[in-house]
Parts: C-alpha cells; structure tokens; sequence
C-alpha cells in the first residue's frame, strides 16, 4: 500500500463520515425513499459529465453494462433506501458502527467466493478493529443514554438488520468490481454502476418526493452534498483503492468512519470527548493497519 493509498483511505473515511450526518439531517424531511433517490439521482448526474467528457469511459460502461448494472444495485441503489430507512429511527454513530461490519463481510466473500487467503494479521487487524468500534460506540450500544436503540429492543432491531444487508450489499459490490471489472476505469465504473442506478430511482424518487411539504435549505445542502460529494467523487476513489489494493483492505475503511464521527460531535456539535472514545480510536487505528498489511518503513519509503 502506497503512500498516496494511504492518504485516499483516509479521505475518503472523512468524506464517508459525513453521510451519516447527512443521513439524520435529510431523511426525516424528504423521507427514506426520496432520500435515497435523490441521492442516487444526484450522483448519477455527476457522473454524467465525465460520460460526456470521455469517450474511454462511455466505451468501458458499454462493454460492461451488465456488471456494473450489478454493482449499481448492489453497492448503491439498494444499500442507500435500507441506511435511509435505518437513519429514521438508528443515529449516526451506530450507523456508523454498523457500517464497519463491511470489511469482515468483503473479507468472507472474497475468501469463500473469489479464493483470496487472508493472512493472519489481516484477519486479526479486523477482529481488532471490530473491538475497537465497540469500544468506541459502547454507551450508544448498550449504555442507557444511547439514542438509536431506545428502550424496546425488539423495534430496535430492524432497523439495524437494514442496515447490516446495506453493509452486505457493499461488500459484494466491492468483490464484483475486483474480480470482474478489473480492466475498467474507477471513473467509468463510478459512473456506470451511478448512472443506472439513478435511471432505476428516478421514477421512485418522482413519486416519493413531498410535493407540498416545506423542505429546509439544510436538507437540501444534506441531499446534495451526499450525492455530490460522498457518493460519486468518493466512490472514484473506492474503486481506485479496491483496485489497488483488494476489496477487504479497502472496505477496512469503515473501521475508521466512527474515529471521525466521534470527532465531528466534538468540534461541531459540543459533545463529550471521553476516554472510551480515546481508547477506542487508538484500538481501531491499530486493528486497521494491521488488516491493511501495512509497513511504516514501506511507506516512508515510498
């Protein structure tokens, strides 16, 4: 893993981090499925001038169209309405650690499915980091003040079981496009897999959308920014990482989100900065260079 490799991982965790906050923001407004529409239909949009732009990208897109047709539904479509329908009632930090089930998932698919071994370390570097997230989220798991979950347990978990199978969604995304999208772009991948995943939102995203409702300028700056910002830019350069550097080393990327959740309620919201968040993170930053393989001595190296 390069230098540059390692500066996008953590780009793009902060990028990512803020769709959660997103998330809570939008959705009670628009609602989850014109939430998660508009989203993709943003995005799609997006990509759209770089499918203009360049004939290389629209050649790559028509070659693979059924692929990426796959990996639009899979790591866009579908995982973006179940977080939607989570963020109702689950709050960003949760979510967030839900999110980090991710690697795990990639690593057992493109073990059992794609025959990638796993090294030791880099399955200990994710049970690490997986520790480290519970330590980071323990009050809002299983304190009494947390938010998300409330007092009845059995409402509690569907809206979590969402947002595990979006994680699910996201890991199979990432495997297809390792394995099967290889000599592809990340740009022509970003904006096939977006472009028809929003030409499947769209008519969703036209009849959920709250015609009469007063949506705020702070959810539409949130559907915007989501779509914009940390879904087509941050998804050219997942792809580039999953290419350079595997599906489960790129998804580790979720164990990091909440280290920047965590410090966003400091800095913006006010909220406490205790020692489990402390511990937590210096656990998680562990667990994930260890999962990422990674040489301190190779990246000052390189």
């Amino acid at each position: 893993m390069t230098r540059r490799d390692l500066i996008t991982f953590f780009a793009l965790s902060f990028m990512w981090s803020l769709s959660f906050i997103f998330y809570r923001v939008g959705v009670p407004e628009f609602g989850s499925l014109a939430f998660a529409s508009l989203r993709v239909v943003f995005a799609g949009l997006t990509m759209l001038v770089f499918v203009l732009i360049s004939a290389k990208n629209r050649k790559g897109i028509k070659e693979s169209y059924k692929m990426l047709t796959v990996v639009g539904l899979f790591s866009a479509a579908i995982p973006f309405v179940l977080f939607s329908f989570s963020a109702q009632t689950v709050n960003a930090g949760v979510l967030a650690v839900l999110n980090a089930s991710v690697p795990m998932m990639s690593g057992f698919i493109a073990s059992t499915f794609f025959k990638e071994r796993l090294t030791k370390r880099q399955t200990l570097g994710l049970v690490i980091g997986l520790v480290g997230v519970i330590i980071l989220m323990s009050e809002n798991l299983f304190g009494a003040q947390g938010q998300g979950l409330g007092t009845d347990l059995g409402s509690a978990l569907l809206p979590m079981g969402y947002a595990l199978f979006a994680c699910v969604g996201y890991a199979i995304g990432a495997n297809i496009t390792r394995n099967y999208l290889y000599d592809i772009s990340p740009i022509a991948i970003t904006a096939g897999s977006l472009i028809i995943a929003s030409v499947v939102m769209m008519p969703i995203a036209v009849y959920k959308f709250p015609y009469g409702a007063s949506i705020s300028l702070q959810a539409w700056v949130s559907v915007i920014c989501i779509g914009v910002f940390s879904t087509a830019i941050a998804l050219i350069f997942m792809n580039q990482l999953i290419k350079n550097i595997g599906p489960m080393r790129a998804t580790s990327i979720t164990l990091v989100i909440p280290i920047f959740a965590i410090f966003f309620g400091y800095v913006l919201l006010g909220e406490a900065l205790d020692i489990g968040a402390i511990i937590g993170s210096v656990v998680i930053l562990f667990g994930t260079y260890l999962s990422l393989n990674l040489s301190l001595r190779g990246l000052v190296k390189s």
